[in-house]
């Protein structure tokens, strides 16, 4: 029995992805009032006897000029790995909702291993198409390390770490690093960091509203971390912990002060050990470029999350079911018109 509910009505979607093993924060209705610019849609399958088999979190962005929209569902649908009758039954209520609001595409990213090749025909043969980008070009990033917590205490978490991590996290306190959680009063410091962390990697932050939204609307879950060096906020994160999943989404650092005081590894320390004391089994520092190869040009990256006790996870990718293959022409040829005459 397929059920749709609103943002308002959302709570036992959101307790059934929070204990379910594939649990993403974004598949929750929370995550609906980040994304203030989408309407959001949860789709909600039943047994007979009522109870829920999986759900699926839809965000629904409109092209008004167009009169049509696109479906996006991160990290979705949520169900048990093997049970692809209740991820067909999903899908086709989405696509029962995609006729509704003039959909021209349902893209999603579940977290399916890449080597799950009985999916990826199952996805082939129900008409999706397969996007398995290896940079950030993708809405979610396919390529990303997970750290195991099991069987991990607060006290011991630095075992995971590489000797030479150990070492930074222990000199970032000798040096006079501490970490503490922030608020929204100190949303201005972390753009800051933020904006001379994109101007040294050469990526674009977000605004201030949107990482304001993020930790005001996610509360409790979003916390946000200062490391700070006589009162001067050197380096900053952004986590947020729902069911047994943390997730590292934003952090930044001053460059001057980065390569002495290591306040990146002390942040990862303190949120690690925050995870564990929360009950979380798993710590997602989410996204990476390219494979870990040493002539991968972003080595350096998978480099800091493997030393951090990271594992490479490699995801199915992005999947997109076209409705209407005109309308898609239409909607990038605007999306490119509009970049044009910025």
């Amino acid at each position: 029995m397929i059920e749709f509910v609103d943002q308002f009505h959302g709570a036992e979607l959101d307790q059934f992805v929070m204990n379910h093993p594939r649990c993403h924060f974004m598949q929750t209705s929370f995550w609906g009032r980040v994304k203030k610019d989408w309407d959001w849609l949860g789709i909600i399958d039943r047994s007979e006897d009522g109870q829920i088999r999986g759900t699926m979190a839809i965000l629904i962005h409109k092209i008004r000029v167009l009169g049509c929209c696109m479906m996006y569902a991160p990290r979705g649908p949520v169900c048990d790995n093997d049970d692809m009758e209740t991820f067909d039954r999903l899908i086709d209520a989405a696509k029962e909702v995609s006729v509704r609001h003039k959909a021209y595409i349902l893209r999603m990213d579940p977290m399916i291993d890449e080597n799950e090749t009985a999916w990826l025909k199952h996805m082939e043969a129900m008409g999706f198409s397969v996007n398995r980008a290896v940079d950030f070009s993708l809405f979610q990033p396919r390529l990303c390390y997970i750290l195991n917590l099991e069987g991990r205490t607060p006290e011991n978490i630095d075992q995971v770490y590489s000797r030479t991590t150990r070492y930074k996290v222990h000199l970032a306190q000798r040096r006079g690093i501490t970490v503490t959680l922030g608020g929204n009063e100190d949303i201005p410091d972390f753009c800051r960091l933020m904006e001379l962390t994109g101007k040294h990697t050469g990526f674009v932050p977000k605004s201030s509203s949107y990482y304001r939204l993020f930790l005001n609307e996610l509360s409790p879950w979003s916390k946000l971390y200062l490391a700070k060096l006589d009162g001067k906020t050197i380096g900053a994160t952004m986590m947020v912990m729902i069911g047994d999943r943390a997730w590292y989404m934003y952090g930044a650092s001053d460059p001057d002060y980065r390569d002495y005081y290591h306040p990146n590894e002390l942040l990862q320390w303190r949120m690690h050990q925050d995870a564990l004391r929360a009950g979380c089994r798993w710590f997602d520092f989410r996204g990476a470029e390219g494979y870990p190869d040493e002539n991968n040009p972003k080595i350096g990256l998978h480099l800091f999350k493997q030393r951090l006790g990271g594992e490479f996870h490699a995801y199915m990718g992005q999947l997109d079911y076209v409705f209407n293959p005109m309308m898609l022409h239409l909607v990038e040829l605007y999306a490119k018109m509009k970049k044009d005459s910025q």
